[in-house]
Order: structure tokens, then C-alpha cells, then sequence
């Protein structure tokens, strides 16, 4: 069964909401489905059937009783248990489940003497060992840890397993419950260990990794993309390209095959069709905590309430600043603007104001600004000036002799050295970024990085911190806000003064927006630190990308198409390669793996995950990168993908003209 995933858990409440009774789940544990559902009196039958067997005789837990085996395992006894259950959860002193495999009873799990004044609870389970095994008991475990610290807001719970019992202890350490001591005593039959739990000390691995399905989120594109392409058709009539950023333009995906999104959640979205998706490089790489990540929503709905914008300054500009500079120790003084854009010209015209200079070296890397200065060297530079496409030059990332050369033949006028200490592809040769900040030194120009993928991607503290190498200016962005729009420019204090009231020179026109302190902005700023700082994000996504690398480039030898189809580059920021049968890289062949796999459910033009993405996640991509690239070894053995591909190819998002891609 494909892994079918939610990130945030959701309840279902039965018929007797009264009795607050929920089922919880489903999630996928090895391909099967997992659920925790209440009792009821027509289970009866099943149950007695799962514990009658000879070569079972394993019997529930709450099966301690003088009657005979048959007796106190049979369909009557199990409707008494089911109506005393009943009965303890309208009292509020107990909450009980079934465990349910693929719809089949295969355990019970109970939240037995619950103490609502004192936040605690008893945990007890039973699943029949000849049915499922210890991965499937421990989901179960884990969606019932959701509910009862979550939703049932308790702070302890506690478990008594028989002393010696290994598995069931490595069950319960495994959920991170810890072993207290021994209880003497406890059943007539045994001793037990007891094992607790607070609220406090749940390890993220066991709570927030649960792939959470329903039967509405099969990753699929079965509906089709009728009304998506009418919907991209009237935008192409109000918005120029179609999109309000040109790699989110539908040129950028097959032909017919674009999808316009009507919401997200966690590491999923979903298009005006109907059609799920497992999305990569999420908000264009801005959405490292998930869609809808609760935390940050909180925040945002707190900062509504009080008003968004202001004639003067807030408190909150105080404490988004104080956290910005907390985090990154190479900075002394920090503004906030709306998009990368804003950041990286500021730090421009302060560069250029710094040093009396107007030239720029930018690393040949893709991106840095829709401003002039920048644009002017791409491409799709039609409407800049040809003076201002002069002041820009290029050099070559790990090649100091490049930089060096452009210093030669600038004659002294480059402000600044603009570029990403690292990129997805390519890791700072040892010596490169400290060679560049002594050529910097050297020549009286200043070393601006651009943090707006490697800030809270690389590190929280950005990839200076990461490398140790300190520049004068550095723009951030993207994932500072988890989709919210906000930026900033930080640096040195004697640089950034220039635009304060602190400088006897001619003051720069540093930063000045409207909405660059709007506080919805700011406070989801602030519980993004928040959630970086108690928890492990990059940790997460660089496991998760290890995980899909992993499988990907697997699936790619299975097949024998290692060569022409790769996932390469930092785990937390991979890309994939698509190369036609020539080894080249191919915009044919990347349109038909795209093709392929928005065909069965994952939407991206890489493979750049989130800590929202599961372990199920991972799973449902290589088994669609699996199918995917069957077709593509089709093509290539085809010679060509005219048969497979339906449509045009997809084209550079930065080039000069419409064409290829002309509607």
C-alpha cells in the first residue's frame, strides 16, 4: 500500500461524543494500516475469534479472572468488558481502543484511571503477537501519546509491564517512557516494572513521525487537471507569464500538467481538481516546518488580534530583532524588509556607499535579486540599462583565481563580493570562503553572503556559522517566516549605521518600507526561532533527504538508469538530475520525469524536503520515482521521449524569449 500521509494528527469522534469517545489514525506502519477505534458491542464475535485459537492462547489484559479460559474469552464475556469500558469512558476515567490492522481487531489499548486535576493516566496493552508485531504496537502507542497529551491535555502517564517482559519494555522506552522500579504486588500473578512518561520528555522522533492518513489523501493526480488548466488559462490573461514568480510560472511544469494549488497542509497540497500532492521545495524553499505549521499560526493569529501595522514602531520589532542577533553572532545590527530582493539591493547601495565604489562580483550562482544590478547579468535582462549591466561581473565559485582575476581588471571600483557560501551542489573547497574574505580584505571591498536557502537550511545561524567565515553584510529570507514574507539585512554596526542617525556621513537610503514591520511577519519570524531552537528541524530534514536519496539513487540501479537519473546534494537541499541518452543534461527528459511523477502524486522541481516531511513520505516518492522511471528507461532506450512525453518540454525560467515555451 503506498504511504499515505498526514503530518497533523485529526480525530474522528464517534457517536457518543459525549463520552468524549475519538478514533485516532489511521497511519500506515509497513504497509499496513493502523488505527485506534472504540469498542463496539458487535465486536464481540471477532475479538472472541482473535483470542480463542489454540496457537494463540494469549490473553488480554483484562482477562484476570477465575473463570475458565473459554468462559473469559468468549463473545458474552467481551460484551460485558465492552459495556464496562463504556461506562469508565462516560466517567471520564478511562479512554479505550481497539487496535485495528487493515480493519481487523488485532489488540486493545486502554487510558486507564484518568486523573484530569492531577494530568495523569495509566497506559495498558494487549495485541495478539501471532497477528502483528512489535512496529505495529508501538504506532498504536504513539497515536495514543497525541491524544493524551494533545487533545486530553495530561502531563504523566505510567505503564506496568511484567518484570523480565524485554519486549515490552523495549516497546515502551522505544515511546520514551522510562523504568521507575519495581511493583510488588501489583497482580497476583507477577511482579511489574512500572515506566512513566511526562509530558516534557516525549522525544520528537515519537510523537511528530507518524504518517496520518485518510482515505481523501492518497497522493494521486487521478482527477485530472481540467479545471487547473481553465484556471491557468485566466491567469495568463490578468498576470504576465501566469504566476507572480517566474519559477512558479506554468512553463515550468508539462504542458496540461500545471497544477493551481487551493491549499497545504504539512508536507501536502492540494489543486483546484481535487488532486493531492507530496510537494518538494515548498514555497520555493521558504516552508521548512510545513504548511499550516501550528506553532507559527498561533503566533500570527496572537499578532491579527492586536493590529498589523502601526504609524510607530512595536515591541515586537524589539523582540524579532533581539532574536535575529541571537542567532547569528556575526551580525550586530539587523532590519527587516518583505523579499530577498529588498535585502540584497540594500546591502548593494550600502556596499557601494561604504567604499565610494559601484562595481559588483557575484558568484556564478543563480539568483540573487530582481533588481537592476543584478538582472542586468542574467539573460532576461531587456530593460536594463547597458551602464548598469556593465557594473556587474562574474566569478567562479571554488576559484580564487577567477575573483582574483576580477579584481585585476576592475581597477580598484568593485564595492563588494556578492554570492551563497554554499549551494545544494557545491560545498566551499577548504580555504575558498577564507580566500575570498582575504581578497575582500585585500582590495577594501565587502564580503556579502546571501543566506536566503542556507539560513535555517544549513543551520538557524546560517552557512557562516556553518563554515566560519564572517562577512560584512548578509541578506536572509525564504524560511525566516515558514512562508511568511519577511527578509532582513544584517551586518556589521559601523556598515549599517550609515543608514541610522548614528553617522556624521551622508546618510544611505538603507531600508524603508511600509510593510517591512508589519507584525504578522515578525511574529511568525519569532515562533519560527522558537521551533528551531527547542526542537531539531535540520536535523529532521537531513535525515529524511539522506532516507530519500538514498531510495531514489537505489531505484535508479535497480533499473539500471544510475547515470541518467540522480538525487544529489545536501540532504536537506537535494535536486535531482535528468539526462538523455547521451548523458547531458535534458529538459526533455526532466518534463517527462515530471510528468511521471505528478502522475502519481509528487509535485516539485526538486527533491528539497521539510521537517514536515514523514518517513511515509519518503516511501510514497521512491516507490512513484520507482514507476517514474521505468517510463524514462523507456525513452532512453527509445531514444528519444516523442512517445512518452505529452506536450512541449519545459524551458529556463530566465530567458530571453517566450519561446520554446510561447503560448
Amino acid at each position: 500500500m503506498p504511504g499515505l500521509i498526514r503530518q497533523a494528527l485529526r480525530f474522528r469522534v464517534t457517536s457518543l461524543s459525549s463520552a468524549g469517545l475519538v478514533t485516532l489514525g489511521p497511519v500506515v506502519t509497513r504497509g499496513k494500516v493502523v488505527e485506534l477505534r472504540p469498542p463496539v458491542a458487535a465486536d464481540a464475535v471477532e475479538w472472541s475469534r482473535l483470542v480463542r485459537p489454540e496457537r494463540d492462547r494469549l490473553e488480554p489484559r483484562w482477562a484476570d479472572s477465575d473463570l475458565d479460559w473459554v468462559t473469559r474469552t468468549s463473545a458474552d464475556a467481551w460484551r460485558d468488558r465492552h459495556g464496562e469500558l463504556r461506562r469508565l469512558a462516560k466517567g471520564g476515567t478511562a479512554l479505550p481502543f481497539l487496535i485495528t490492522v487493515d480493519g481487523s481487531i488485532a489488540g486493545e489499548l486502554l487510558l486507564d484511571r484518568v486523573d484530569r486535576e492531577r494530568g495523569s493516566a495509566e497506559v495498558e496493552v494487549w495485541i495478539s503477537e501471532a497477528r502483528e508485531g512489535t512496529s505495529i504496537t508501538a504506532s498504536a502507542l504513539r497515536l495514543l501519546l497525541h491524544h493524551a497529551f494533545g487533545e486530553y491535555e495530561l502531563r504523566r502517564l505510567t505503564a506496568a509491564i511484567p518484570a523480565g517482559d524485554r519486549s515490552a519494555a523495549a516497546l515502551f522506552s522505544r515511546a520514551g517512557f522510562r523504568r521507575e522500579g519495581l511493583l510488588r504486588g501489583y497482580r497476583r500473578t507477577a511482579d511489574y516494572e512500572l515506566w512513566s512518561l511526562l509530558a516534557t520528555d516525549r522525544p520528537d522522533e515519537s510523537i511528530s513521525d507518524l504518517p496520518i492518513v485518510s482515505a481523501m489523501d492518497v497522493p494521486s493526480s487521478g482527477r485530472g487537471f481540467e479545471r487547473s488548466s481553465a484556471l491557468q488559462r485566466r491567469l495568463h490573461e490578468l498576470v504576465p507569464g501566469g504566476a507572480h514568480t517566474y519559477a512558479r510560472g506554468s512553463d515550468q511544469y508539462p504542458e496540461g500538467m500545471a497544477p493551481v494549488l487551493v491549499r497545504g497542509d504539512g508536507s501536502r497540497v492540494w489543486d483546484a481538481d481535487g488532486n493531492c500532492f507530496i510537494e518538494y521545495g515548498m514555497g520555493l524553499r521558504s516552508v521548512t516546518l510545513g504548511h499550516g505549521y501550528r506553532p507559527v499560526l498561533d503566533a500570527v493569529q496572537r499578532a491579527l488580534a492586536d493590529g498589523v501595522n502601526f504609524s510607530r514602531p512595536t515591541q515586537l520589532e524589539v523582540a524579532a530583532a533581539e532574536d535575529f542577533l541571537s542567532l547569528v553572532p556575526g551580525a550586530d545590527m539587523v532590519k527587516f524588509a518583505k523579499n530577498g530582493s529588498d535585502a540584497t539591493t540594500a546591502a548593494i547601495r550600502l556596499a557601494r556607499a561604504a567604499t565610494g565604489r559601484d562595481m559588483v562580483a557575484v558568484c556564478d550562482q543563480p539568483f540573487f535579486s530582481a533588481d537592476d544590478w543584478f538582472i542586468g547579468a542574467v539573460e532576461m535582462n531587456a530593460g536594463v540599462p547597458e551602464a548598469t549591466r556593465g557594473q556587474t561581473v562574474r566569478f567562479q565559485f571554488n576559484d580564487l583565481d577567477s575573483l582574483r582575476l576580477r579584481f585585476a581588471e576592475s581597477g580598484g571600483q568593485i564595492a563588494c563580493v556578492v554570492m551563497e557560501a554554499a549551494t545544494a551542489l557545491a560545498e566551499p573547497e577548504p580555504g575558498f570562503l577564507e580566500g575570498v574574505r582575504a581578497l575582500c580584505d585585500a582590495h577594501g571591498a565587502l564580503l556579502v553572503f546571501d543566506e536566503m536557502i542556507t539560513g535555517f537550511r544549513w543551520s538557524a545561524s546560517g552557512a557562516q556559522s556553518v563554515y566560519g567565515v564572517r562577512p560584512d553584510l548578509s541578506c536572509w529570507g525564504k524560511a525566516m517566516g515558514n512562508g511568511f514574507p519577511i527578509s532582513a539585512l544584517a551586518g556589521r554596526r559601523d556598515l549599517m549605521e550609515l543608514g541610522g542617525l548614528r553617522t556624521d556621513s551622508p546618510r544611505v537610503f538603507l531600508l524603508s518600507t511600509t510593510h517591512g514591520p508589519e507584525t504578522v511577519s515578525l511574529a511568525a519570524f519569532r515562533a519560527v526561532v522558537q521551533a528551531y531552537t527547542e526542537g531539531d528541524p535540520i536535523g529532521v530534514m537531513e535525515r529524511r533527504g539522506t532516507e530519500l536519496a538514498e531510495g531514489v539513487n537505489a531505484a535508479a540501479r535497480e533499473l539500471g538508469v544510475a547515470d541518467y537519473v540522480a538525487a544529489i546534494g545536501r540532504p536537506s537541499c537535494l535536486v535531482f538530475t535528468t539526462r538523455d541518452e547521451d548523458g547531458r543534461p535534458s529538459q526533455p527528459y526532466r518534463t517527462l520525469f515530471l510528468q511521471e511523477m505528478l502522475r502519481r502524486g509528487v509535485l516539485g522541481q526538486s527533491f528539497v524536503i521539510s521537517a514536515a516531511h514523514t518517513v511515509a513520505d519518503v516511501e510514497h516518492t521512491v516507490q512513484a520515482v520507482r514507476e517514474a522511471l521505468v517510463v524514462y528507461r523507456r525513452a532512453l532506450e527509445d531514444g528519444g521521449v516523442d512517445r512518452f512525453l505529452v506536450g512541449r518540454p519545459v524551458a529556463p525560467a530566465l530567458r530571453s524569449l517566450a519561446s520554446p515555451r510561447r503560448l
